[in-house]
């Protein structure tokens, strides 16, 4: 039921329209239908179909009917409610909260997360990001956010960009992270004697016991891998900037030579303009001869760890 859903949703999506509110008169006899139906339907499967019938009349009343479902205990009328709520469009702030309020509590149900944030693309919803921003900073590694990723390239969020290029450094070759400390290693050897010089390196520095900190540390970086967030996070900034990048040193230069185009596009994704845009990019004037001197003064640190490195 899933798959039909998500592919009637794409159609709806890549024949996207300016979605126009259906009169009163209309989607009082669309509810009336769809109380009757869903009453008489025998099936988890056949309420599903009937819920998704919603997703058509777009009307405040509708859309009140599929907040009130996105509540229920099951699973799977949450998940199609959701994609409903993704016919909302005429209001795409009222529709958007009603998702963004509903996200983090779908945080071990990935197929409603999935489909949140479905209905959070097609209803053209960009008041996301504060909450998102928050979301991925209490707990970057929850399934949610792997479905945020979708998101964030979907609408080429270009405010997302340092927050991607933090989760680079994390989860990208060259960077090994762990809760307790920091170890770059680059042998320039094949296979797996990065890693392995890594934890050399990590058990000489932080020790090799069976200690609970770096249990947990280990076990927090092995969860990007379980995840594979590193092919999702490099997906995400592609299609947000369109180019691929390997390791943060590149995104990071990037960064620096697009930094006042990234900040314009953040500041219209966020509704400014006029006056306030004006200020915005001001700011980001003044920012990016700090962000050079931060990258150069990382760059020669990195270089010389690797020298070190690789001399011993």
């Amino acid at each position: 039921m899933r798959t039909l859903l998500a592919c009637l949703l794409v159609c709806a999506v890549v024949a996207a329209e300016p979605v126009t509110q259906v009169s009163d008169d209309v989607a009082k006899q669309a509810l009336a239908d769809f109380k009757s139906a869903y009453k008489e339907a025998g099936s988890i499967e056949a309420k599903q179909g009937v819920i998704f019938n919603l997703h058509d009349v777009p009307h405040p009343l509708v859309l009140k009917q599929c907040i009130k479902l996105m509540r229920h205990k099951d699973s799977k009328i949450r998940n199609v409610a959701a994609l409903a709520i993704g016919g909302q469009g005429y209001d795409p702030k009222k529709a958007g909260e009603a998702l963004m309020k509903a996200l983090p509590k779908e945080k071990k149900n990935v197929e409603v997360a999935t489909s949140i944030v479905d209905a959070l693309i097609e209803v053209k919803y960009l008041g996301y990001w504060p909450d998102i921003k928050k979301e991925t900073a209490k707990d970057a590694r929850n399934p949610v956010v792997i479905r945020i990723f979708d998101l964030l390239g979907a609408n080429k969020d270009y405010r997302s960009i340092p927050m991607l290029l933090k989760m680079y450094r994390v989860a990208m070759p060259k960077h090994v992270k762990w809760q307790t400390g920091t170890v770059n290693v680059d042998t320039g050897a094949a296979g797996n004697a990065d890693n392995e010089a890594a934890q050399a390196k990590f058990n000489q520095k932080y020790g090799a016991g069976g200690s609970k900190a770096k249990a947990k540390a280990v076990g927090k970086a092995n969860s990007f891998d379980l995840r594979n967030f590193s092919s999702q996070i490099k997906k995400c900034t592609k299609e947000i900037t369109g180019v691929e990048f390997d390791n943060d040193i590149d995104l990071e230069d990037w960064l620096v030579e697009n930094y006042m185009m990234v900040a314009r596009k953040a500041a219209e994704m966020d509704g400014l303009e006029g006056k306030k845009l004006q200020k915005a990019l001001r700011k980001a004037e003044k920012e990016l001869p700090q962000l050079k001197k931060d990258v150069e003064e990382a760059r020669k640190k990195l270089e010389a760890e690797l020298a070190e490195n690789g001399n011993k």
